[in-house]
């Protein structure tokens, strides 16, 4: 049938006759159609539908199929052919509908309806429901049988039900009198005309029960009724009585007496008194020995936890930062200044005092709110001075003191590590005096830490910005010295330690990146920041391949003829080239008697200047200039050996120690060449070295596979069978193994048949709960939302309202 899709159904239709034009004659009414017309045509509309749908058809192919011709058409035959959106609808409906037989049944199960009259009802007495139930029973015989007395009897056979002697049927006069005494007692009705006792017809019972029905419905109506009026009246005199109520006063208060006015007087006297506050027990000396001692051991398991990172804090708690910060990872020295500084028992005490004791008051010192107050206030005092000094302001500005002490405490240690900054900033500032501060600052900064945070991070800033344009000065190198004492630098995060660990090791990765740009200047500031980290890593041992690295071609800069260090070593150099800090050959180094200061390296005439501008191979030994730029070059090497020395006691425990020390081998065998009579512990660090990599790989095991057990690889080779028939199942001989095996695989069958079941079942029920679930929250919040937007509309109204007669008051 050619032409789209849309015109072969057109066809269809019309050649069904269910569409286009079915009556040709005017003026004549169609025939309704019959049930069987419509079977028909619902019929033919399915048939139609299926031809057009091929998608909905799924045909299960077999090996045994084969093909016929059908209407001019070759089509498959031998295989089974479904509809699965069809079969998947009906499905659906099913569980539908059993899903909602299950919800009506759900928790019922044992249950019961006990529908006898008068059960439910909690008014009725238990006579009146036994009667109630007799006048049913007797109306329902009347009603069914209609026959007279004397058949009721016979048809009982004789027998009468009776309680008590007495007969219970109403043609018994002893009855009658019950049944009417009875009903006399529960109404209201009175038969004014007295008539016989009869035998009350059916219409007549249930006029009866009718009427006391309506009787009892309007009793409830007028009570309920006089409830409303009772309750309206109360609420319209509820205003009235609580007027009455705010009228009335409570009895006159009695004047107090001057006894009673002397006794608060004092009461309030010892409220506002620190005085008044008990003072702690004095505790002896192995009592405070024992808490010590028990505070030691927990700072130092803090501070393993922290090395590790074994607690993760859960925010940056500040206090918990720089509390911890004595961890003991300075240079060993005491916390407390010494006695002849004036301060010692006053400057240990923290805002906790000792134990409950306030501080006897000094003469009250104004505290400085800058640096430059504070410079002002100690110009012209030694160290020891300027440590009393400091220690008076505390003490005469302690917390327990005034309220506002302690944020003056707070601001007055930021002004203090400014001023240790500006001191280590001066070109020659006195060591004495930075000591001495830096103590005084960190016994504050354990307690007081809030701001100095900030200050902190400002000067941390202002650091780094100098780092980045290569203008590094004194003062920052004494931050940095200064951030290692205060605060714990063993920790596995820090916030101030680790942005200083990551400035530093950016300096020594700048110095290393351009040759020609470097100085001895550059190199010694180098060597001191990576004193500064091994410093830092005292207690951690973290290895540092910055300050490895840096020690390494500080060596190769600075040591003579660095082109025969593959001849001395065995192995060629990074760089052969020969640089133009190389310290000469025919040097001769002098023994110092004095160590190699800090304020050496930020002189203004740089040492390094002659070395740039006069070549170290034309220099002549007996030049000063020459020979002391040589000297502190030489300084600098013995300096880096002194650090490799110590990175091998800190770094021996490292895995890949071998591979980081056989970086420095071939260097310090080729400075032995040149100052290993100089120099003793060129030789003691090589043979440290060389042992220790001779341990670790002799306990050094090889990486191996993990050993599993060989399996042969699984062959599956096809049977002949020489006796092939493709409708046999099975070859097998025994006829009980194949019934055993054919219901086998038909339970298997049918149990994953059960189970695909029950989980569509499970699926289903899932998916119909959610979505009653999200209905019945749906209509919850549009139930609120309704709840609360009346709300708000009463209140806006109320509110306008209120404003309104506001302003008409006003005018």
């Amino acid at each position: 049938m050619a032409g789209s899709q849309l015109k072969q159904l057109k066809a269809k239709l019309q050649a069904k006759g269910l569409a286009g034009q079915t009556n040709s004659k005017k003026g004549t009414r169609p025939a309704a159609d019959t049930r069987h017309d419509q079977t028909q045509r619902a019929r033919e509309l399915e048939q139609i539908r299926g031809e057009f749908n091929r998608f909905d058809t799924k045909v299960n192919r077999t090996k045994r199929d084969y093909t016929v011709v059908l209407g001019g058409a070759f089509v498959k035959a031998g295989s089974a052919s479904s509809r699965p959106a069809q079969t998947h609808g009906g499905v659906e409906v099913t569980m539908r509908a059993q899903y909602e037989a299950e919800k009506r049944t759900r928790n019922r199960t044992g249950g019961f309806v006990d529908r006898r009259f008068g059960e439910s009802n909690a008014r009725m007495t238990p006579e009146e429901k036994m009667l109630q139930r007799f006048t049913r029973e007797r109306q329902l015989r009347v009603g069914t049988f209609i026959l007279s007395d004397d058949e009721l009897d016979d048809d009982s056979g004789g027998f009468t039900l009776t309680h008590s002697g007495k007969s219970l049927f109403l043609d018994a006069p002893a009855a009658e009198d019950a049944l009417g005494d009875a009903l006399h007692q529960h109404t209201s009705y009175v038969d004014e005309d007295a008539q016989p006792a009869r035998k009350k017809s059916k219409r007549e019972v249930m006029a009866e029960i009718i009427a006391k029905s309506k009787f009892h419905r309007k009793e409830r109506q007028r009570a309920f009724q006089e409830t409303q009026d009772t309750i309206g009246d109360l609420d319209d005199a509820f205003g009235d009585v609580v007027g009455e109520l705010a009228v009335q006063r409570g009895p006159a208060a009695t004047p107090k007496t001057a006894q009673d006015m002397a006794y608060d007087a004092k009461m309030r006297e010892l409220t506002y008194d620190r005085r008044s506050v008990p003072a702690d027990r004095t505790k002896t000396k192995e009592e405070l020995a024992k808490e010590h001692r028990a505070k030691m051991q927990r700072l130092e398991q803090d501070r393993l936890n922290r090395m590790t990172a074994a607690q993760i804090e859960g925010a940056d708690d500040l206090d918990d930062f720089w509390e911890h910060g004595d961890d003991g990872e300075s240079d060993g020295e005491e916390d407390e200044v010494d006695g002849e500084d004036g301060e010692d028992g006053e400057d240990g005490e923290g805002e906790d005092g000792e134990e409950g004791h306030a501080p006897r008051v000094v003469l009250a010192l104004a505290m400085p709110a800058t640096q430059a107050e504070l410079q002002l206030a100690v110009a012209g005092m030694d160290a020891q001075q300027t440590s009393a000094h400091i220690a008076k302001i505390r003490q005469a500005h302690h917390p327990r003191l005034a309220p506002g002490n302690k944020q003056k405490a707070e601001r007055f240690v930021v002004v203090l590590f400014e001023h240790v900054l500006a001191l280590g900033g001066l070109p020659r500032a006195d060591s004495t005096s930075l000591n001495a501060l830096t103590k005084l600052l960190r016994s504050m900064a354990e307690q007081y830490n809030e701001q100095l945070v900030h200050a902190v991070s400002e000067a941390m800033v202002q650091t780094e910005t100098r780092v980045a344009a290569n203008a590094v000065t004194q003062r920052d190198f004494v931050l940095f010295v200064l951030l290692g004492y205060l605060f714990s630098a063993s920790d596995h995060f820090h916030l101030v330690i680790t942005p200083a660990l990551l400035l530093m090791n950016q300096f020594l990765a700048a110095a290393m990146a351009d040759e020609h740009a470097a100085s001895v200047t550059r190199l010694g500031q180098g060597l001191f920041l990576c004193e500064v980290l091994l410093q830092y890593q005292t207690y951690a041992a973290r290895y540092d391949p910055e300050v490895a690295r840096f020690l390494g071609r500080t060596l190769e800069w600075l040591l003579p003829e660095p082109q025969r260090l593959k001849t001395h070593s065995g192995a060629s150099a990074t760089r052969s080239a020969r640089s133009h800090l190389n310290i000469p050959a025919s040097f001769r180094p002098q023994t110092r008697s004095t160590p190699l200061r800090v304020l050496q390296l930020f002189d203004t005439v740089d040492a390094d200047a002659t070395a740039t501008a006069t070549d170290a191979t034309t220099a002549t030994p007996g030049a000063t200039s020459g020979a002391t730029s040589n000297q502190l070059k030489y300084d600098l090497v013995v300096r880096a050996v002194v650090l490799m020395d110590r990175c091998t006691s800190l770094w021996r425990e490292k895995s890949a120690a071998i591979e980081i020390f056989a970086l420095w081998r071939p260097l310090l065998q080729h400075a032995a060449c040149y100052f290993g009579a100089h120099m003793p512990l060129l030789a003691d660090t090589m043979a440290r070295q060389q042992r220790l990599a001779r341990n670790m790989q002799q306990s050094r095991r090889l990486l191996t596979l993990q050993q599993h057990r060989k399996l042969a690889i699984s062959t599956f080779a096809p049977r002949f069978e020489e006796n092939f028939n493709p409708d046999k199942k099975s070859y097998d001989q025994d006829v009980t193994r194949q019934e055993v095996a054919k219901m086998r695989a038909q339970i298997k069958k049918e149990k994953k048949a059960g189970l695909k079941e029950l989980r569509a079942q499970t699926r289903f029920g899932a998916l119909q709960q959610i979505g009653e679930k999200k209905q019945m929250y749906a209509e919850y919040h549009r139930k609120m939302a309704n709840i609360v937007n009346f709300i708000s509309t009463v209140e806006g109204a109320e509110k306008n309202q209120y404003e309104r007669e506001k302003k008409r008051r006003q005018k």
